[in-house]
């Protein structure tokens, strides 16, 4: 067996749905037969993409290959850290994924992985024979003689190299070292301005190993109670919904602009983060869970503001679990992240902005997930741990700053209560495979709401417990939310019940509806209250002329008339009990009730109407964030199968100038003609010409490069566009 296509074709059914399930992109689209197969398989991409994607051991393993040009367990394993039975392990499933393929001579490395490896595997220099380099005759005893200063240099290029610039001062204490370490023949000149650390020296210095560092073994974490992680995942999972239903009112109060580039100014953001008395990162959270679940939205305005949307009082009328899942899958598979690399210009990415979206974050995130519920129930790992765990799993797609965002991802589950005291959670681990059944476990735990509060003579009420929407309503519109946690308490205040009667509620509904949820009398001071405010509000009438003030109190009038802080409304007097102003109504309103007084919204007819609140939005329908499904391996198998019977049925029977050439994509044709190239075979080739027209023609490929193949036809010359190759054939 002389190549990977030869491989791919003789593997058996199980060796090839093996193949698909473990690089599910060969089947993407539908390859023709296994030849063309066996050519996506060689394809850079397709490549790049399992290397990408095997985890620490195997990539070592893949590595050692290349470094050391044997495939054979026993060479490889010192330099993977594994036993030879674990080596011959890898080795096998390498060669199941068709990064390996089977020679009579035993597994050998793709062509194409070598170039994906890069010139530097494990970022170790190229051999010194490679390099015409001489060696120390004794490389041990050189290492270990070298003066503390050469040592650190040498040990520096080996981890952050394998190649250096020489120093520009020679004199200088670097520049003597890498002059003194190329003497002593542990550094190769490749030019006058660079060095590098040969492959042997390299080797040496990491003590025989792979990689600088020997493979850590990750600390036991701290286990906790898998039910007091419940009980701390639920507590904060409630917190959540409270936190968001707290921030939506805010946000509807201060109806924040959108920036010309999109997002939240950062004033608004701080603004919120005060009422609501977190800090800016977990605000932020809040903001792109209210984002994620369509109850916020930009009104595309002509002066664009950030807005609630319809979904609003949906979502409040959910049950607490529900609520929470509305929150929480979004966030799962949501683009989106609160740490996201800074801009090329040094600034700053504003919340709500496109700047947020970090497409790795999504895969980042489900496997920092998933490397917490591999371990243990209980288990609590930190971030330094979970790096590394994550490192294991994914060496050649860690995000720079791993740290920053690993610690990220693991407060936003913790401020979700998908996990506990940094324990993953029982729903927690159950919304990574059946988010359906993390719902039912939620409210299986989650305490059912209250419709009860007491009222006490100080003018608030506790609330022991989540409140029903019914109640919950009541409180946002009359009460001013003073602290929250098991139980909740609110204070009424004037502001607040106006608030309330400017919605509509008379004095009367506001004390029915308090005594219908408290289990005692209404206190005679919130009693007394509740009336005084109602008495006084609407003695003053808001209009529009711009708009227009009246009242039955005249001396009230000349008082306003003269407020120095009212004179930017421009007020004027055209009766004893009314005044005009070319501000708007809700100008007017709000500028009064900044001087405490007490206006309400007049309608055309002289009624009192509620003062018009925020009104909703229909949320735009999100973009679907789209996950792509292999289709199942045994399905795609088979029509390779059959495809493979067409395409052995025409190469038998063949034509007068050569064999059947199947129509194959130019990434798949580029790859049998690289292989082609560097066996030194010749290969049929169908080409179009300019008018469409395709030729048969016995092709020597020399080279593919740019977008082009360079060989000869018939001892001449050519070059064709790899676009124009229809398919290809290799000969013999």
């Amino acid at each position: 067996m002389r190549s990977l296509a030869e491989d791919i074709r003789d593997r058996s059914d199980a060796e090839l749905v093996a193949l698909l399930e473990l690089r599910p992109d060969l089947a993407r689209p539908q390859p023709a037969d296994l030849t063309a197969l066996a050519a996506r398989a060689s394809t850079r991409a397709s490549t790049a993409r399992a290397v990408d994607h095997l985890d620490l051991d195997h990539l070592s393993a893949l590595q050692a290959c290349a470094v050391t040009g044997s495939t054979d367990p026993a060479t490889i394993a010192p330099f993977v850290g594994v036993d030879e039975h674990e080596a011959a392990t890898l080795v096998d499933d390498l060669t199941a994924a068709a990064l390996l393929w089977r020679s009579p001579d035993g597994p050998v490395l793709a062509r194409t992985v070598t170039d994906v490896l890069g010139p530097h595997p494990a970022g170790l220099g190229p051999s010194a024979a490679t390099l015409g380099h001489a060696l120390p005759l004794d490389l041990p005893t050189t290492l270990a003689d070298l003066p503390a200063e050469q040592s650190q240099v040498l040990g520096h290029i080996t981890a952050h190299g394998p190649t250096a610039a020489v120093p520009g001062d020679p004199e200088g204490r670097t520049g003597r070292a890498v002059a003194a370490l190329v003497d002593a023949g542990l550094l190769a000149a490749l030019d006058a301005e660079h060095v590098v650390v040969p492959r042997e020296v390299g080797l040496a210095v990491r003590g025989g190993r792979l990689h600088p560092e020997p493979r850590e073994q990750a600390t036991t974490p701290p286990s906790y109670d898998p039910d007091d992680v419940d009980r701390a995942a639920t507590a904060s999972a409630t917190e959540l919904v409270a936190l968001v239903d707290e921030l939506l009112d805010h946000a509807d109060a201060l109806r924040p602009r959108v920036l010309r580039s999109g997002g939240l100014a950062v004033r608004d953001l701080r603004t919120l983060a005060t009422r609501i008395d977190l800090d800016e990162a977990a605000t932020t959270l809040l903001l792109e869970l209210a984002l994620g679940a369509a109850l916020l939205a930009d009104d595309h305005a002509l002066d664009p503001t950030w807005r609630l949307t319809t979904v609003v009082e949906d979502w409040r009328a959910l049950a607490p679990a529900r609520r929470w899942s509305a929150l929480a899958l979004p966030w799962l598979h949501s683009l989106r992240a609160t740490v996201v690399p800074a801009p090329e210009d040094g600034g700053r990415v504003n919340a709500l902005s496109e700047g947020m979206v970090w497409p790795p974050v999504r895969a980042l995130r489900h496997e920092v997930l998933e490397i917490l519920a591999a371990l243990p129930a209980g288990s609590a790992p930190d971030t330094a741990t979970v790096v590394h765990l994550l490192h294991q799993r994914r060496p050649r797609r860690m995000p720079h700053q791993a740290d920053e965002v690993v610690a990220a991802l693991l407060r936003e589950g913790e401020s979700l209560g998908v996990t506990g005291r940094g324990a993953l959670g029982s729903f927690g681990r159950l919304l990574l495979s059946d988010e359906a059944a993390a719902t039912e476990r939620l409210a299986e735990l989650v305490p059912d709401p209250v419709d009860q509060l007491l009222l006490q003579a100080d003018l608030t009420a506790i609330v022991p417990g989540t409140p029903v929407p019914e109640l919950a309503a009541m409180l946002r519109r009359s009460s001013v939310l003073e602290s929250r946690g098991g139980a909740s308490v609110h204070r009424f205040t004037e502001a607040a019940l106006r608030g309330a009667l400017d919605a509509g509620w008379t004095a009367d509904d506001l004390l029915e509806s308090l005594a219908r949820f408290s289990a005692t009398p209404v206190p005679q001071p919130l009693d007394y209250l509740v009336r005084d405010v109602a008495r006084r509000h609407g003695q003053l009438r808001v209009g529009s002329a711009g708009s227009y003030l009246r009242s039955d109190d005249p001396t009230h009038l000349e008082a306003l008339l003269g407020h120095r802080d009212l004179g930017h409304l421009q007020l004027r007097q055209i009766a004893p009990t009314v005044l005009v102003s070319p501000a708007g109504p809700t100008t007017l309103l709000d500028a009064l009730r900044e001087i405490g007084a007490a206006p309400a919204l007049e309608g055309s007819g002289g009624v009192v109407s509620s003062t018009p609140t925020g009104s909703r939005i229909t949320p735009r329908t999100a973009r679907p964030v789209l996950e792509v499904r292999p289709e199942p391996a045994q399905e795609v198998l088979e029509r390779l199968r059959a495809g493979e019977a067409r395409a052995a049925a025409q190469r038998t029977a063949g034509t007068p100038d050569g064999p059947s050439i199947p129509a194959l994509d130019p990434a798949s044709s580029s790859a049998l003609l690289r292989e082609a190239a560097a066996d030194r075979l010749a290969a049929w080739i169908g080409v179009t010409d300019a008018v469409g027209a395709t030729r048969r023609l016995l092709f020597h490929p020399l080279a593919v490069e740019g977008g082009r193949v360079i060989g000869e036809v018939d001892a001449m010359p050519q070059t064709y566009s790899l676009h124009r190759i229809t398919g290809v054939v290799i000969d013999g």
